[in-house]
């Protein structure tokens, strides 16, 4: 097929032509031209859609919750004691019948030694159905009443379930046994005092055999008693004697060190436990110059003990002693003692100098306003300046805390009144949207 066109002859190939009003194109060319096109409108609509998200206002905000920060620092603490083994020559299977931390004097029982294995297990058995006994018995004594006031049974029992749930988070396993008997007793009294009928005779018959035939046995024993005053302890671990206590005032950080990398010594093979004969005790450590900032002597520190399950503890700042231009031992003083307390050696302390409480913002939120600061929140799509106090500050957050209640004693009702009606009605609260990033924000704003 040939056409004219604008005076020249051409030949066209009929599958690779279109004619587009009244001219004649090949198909590459057409697509070239519609892929442009394309091209051309899409970067057109992507300018348009930047320009209309630019234009909406956008706001960021995290949710505050109210926080406890420590202002502590972290360190191994080493246990000082004023020790004595106790020494028996006696062999045997040994029970300790003195709880650890339990304060004893002079010829007082603390364990007992038993010729045999055998021997010890009915002693220790005879000691749990005397227990269970007693239980049981308690259990018949109860009687069903009509003026029991259910609320007041309800209440014992979750506080036995809240108990039981608290040794399960707080690490104290040792404890969830007796937690589970307290638990089952006082469902089982709710029962009985409700007028369920359970009979416990059989028990208490079955148990009384049993205590019967145990006691009748031929028990080869010998008592091991206390030799002086002191907390008992029934194990040793051959620090008892690695720092003279009487020397402790003026314990070094090369002593502390040498104390927290020391190794046991070898305890000799009749000891049978040990006594802390000195009413007071020491914890020692070894901080930096730098840290030592906040410690005065004879001010009180918290120290916890973040891998142990014993509650936080009170010590008074005995001495601090420095060597050097950059360590200083620090020894710290307490009188408390339980078990728990009476089988730590050398632990993993953290020092509490003190604790700040409030709700918990970034520093990014944080504005300032005619000289007061405070945080913009978002609530209902309404922007609200919320002032804040700060009672402590890192590089990321601040703690906002509400404001001292202010002391009105001594004044006049219409003196009180015009220090409350001065108190700021606009804090910061929990749960709050604070506004992190945004535009032009300011009280009262509408965000779409």
């Amino acid at each position: 097929m040939a056409r004219k066109k604008q005076g020249k002859e051409i030949t066209l190939n009929p599958d690779i032509v279109v004619k587009i009003r009244g001219f004649y194109m090949d198909n590459k060319t057409l697509i070239t031209r519609i892929a442009a096109t394309v091209a051309a409108l899409f970067f057109i609509f992507y300018i348009a859609f930047r320009f209309y998200v630019s234009s909406i206002e956008k706001v960021d905000t995290v949710m505050v919750y109210e926080q406890t920060i420590n202002n502590s620092i972290f360190t191994q603490g080493f246990f000082v004691r004023e020790e004595q083994y106790i020494e028996n020559s006696v062999t045997g299977t040994i029970v300790p019948v003195a709880a650890d931390g339990k304060k004893v004097s002079n010829g007082n029982t603390v364990a007992i030694a038993f010729g045999s294995d055998e021997d010890a297990a009915t002693y220790t058995r005879i000691n749990m159905l005397k227990s269970e006994l007693t239980r049981y018995e308690k259990l018949r004594a109860v009687s069903p009443s009509s003026a029991i006031d259910t609320k007041t049974v309800d209440a014992i029992i979750s506080g036995s379930v809240s108990g039981l749930m608290d040794s399960v988070l707080s690490g104290e396993l040792d404890t969830l046994s007796d937690g589970y008997s307290e638990l089952r007793d006082n469902i089982i009294k709710k029962q009985l005092i409700l007028g369920k009928a359970i009979s416990f005779d059989n028990i208490i018959n079955g148990i009384k055999d049993e205590l019967a035939a145990l006691e009748a046995k031929n028990i080869s024993s010998k008592e091991i008693l206390a030799d002086g005053s002191g907390y008992y302890i029934n194990t040793v671990d051959g620090f008892e004697n690695a720092y003279d206590y009487s020397q402790i005032a003026s314990i070094t950080p090369e002593n502390v060190q040498a104390l927290l990398t020391a190794e046991p010594a070898d305890v000799p093979e009749n000891i049978m436990g040990k006594l802390v004969t000195g009413f007071k005790w020491y914890i020692v450590c070894v901080l930096d110059i730098e840290q030592i900032g906040e410690l005065k002597v004879g001010k009180n520190v918290t120290v916890d003990f973040p891998y142990a399950s014993t509650d936080k503890l009170t010590t008074k700042v005995a001495a601090i002693n420095v060597s050097g231009a950059d360590k200083a031992a620090v020894l710290l003083e307490c009188s408390t003692m339980n078990e728990e307390l009476a089988n730590m050696r050398l632990e993993d302390i953290e020092l509490i100098f003190n604790t700040a409480k409030g709700f918990k913002i970034p520093n990014s939120a944080v504005r300032e306003e005619n000289g007061v600061k405070g945080v913009y929140i978002l609530r209902n799509s309404l922007v609200t300046f919320r002032e804040i106090n700060i009672v402590w500050s890192d590089d990321e957050y601040v703690l906002s805390a509400d404001p001292p209640e202010p002391d009105t004693e001594g004044k006049t009702k219409e003196e009180k009144e015009e220090i409350l009606a001065a108190l700021p009605d606009n804090q910061v609260r929990q749960y709050d949207e604070v506004i992190v990033e945004g535009k032009d924000l300011y009280d009262g704003k509408t965000i779409n």
